[in-house]
């Protein structure tokens, strides 16, 4: 049976803030140290836009559910990055890209080894007054969001694993 879905009331917009990234900075991996140093446990990407020269964005292939294919578009080349948005909860940052070439638009789930090409300038919103985390789902082998009441303990570092890519191959060998 699918996760029920979850709504969490209380929250209140915190602290703004508005980041420039530059050339050759890696987008995921930048996002995640700034809320570290912001402190931004719980929050909200609010907009975001730029370039990249690295590209790295998954999604899912087909209506299946629960969804067990996935894409990776990968390119090493210049694209613009149209919008970004997400939500931080516990520090895991999942968030979404889309991005265009000269000839289309595309995007997906934002992976780690997407590299600024000129610059990316992003807003992101603290929330305070909830306490968010992602929690595995058996159903779809990927980490959905979950209102908590306290977080997990995990000797200070944030978990970070929500790559689709992992998602497939954790349904691979459940197959097996």
């Amino acid at each position: 049976m699918a996760a029920p879905q979850m709504i969490v009331r209380g929250a209140r917009g915190g602290t703004i803030i508005v980041a420039r990234l530059g050339y050759g900075d890696l987008l995921l991996e930048s996002l995640r140290a700034i809320c570290r140093a912001e402190k931004i446990r719980n929050g909200v990407i609010l907009t975001g836009f730029g370039s990249l020269t690295d590209v790295s964005v998954t999604g899912v292939l087909g209506p299946a559910f629960p969804p067990r294919r996935f894409y990776n578009r990968r390119s090493p080349r210049g694209v613009e990055i149209l919008a970004i948005a997400g939500v931080i909860a516990d520090y895991h940052v999942h968030a979404h890209l889309v991005l265009c070439d000269k000839d289309r638009a595309f995007g997906g789930h934002l992976e780690p080894g997407c590299r600024i090409l000129s610059l990316a300038e992003i807003v992101i919103m603290r929330l305070d007054g909830v306490k968010l985390a992602r929690r595995l789902d058996p159903l779809t082998g990927q980490k959905l969001l979950q209102a908590v009441r306290a977080y997990p303990r995990r000797n200070g570092r944030a978990d970070q694993e929500g790559s689709l890519l992992t998602v497939q191959k954790r349904l691979a060998r459940r197959r097996r």
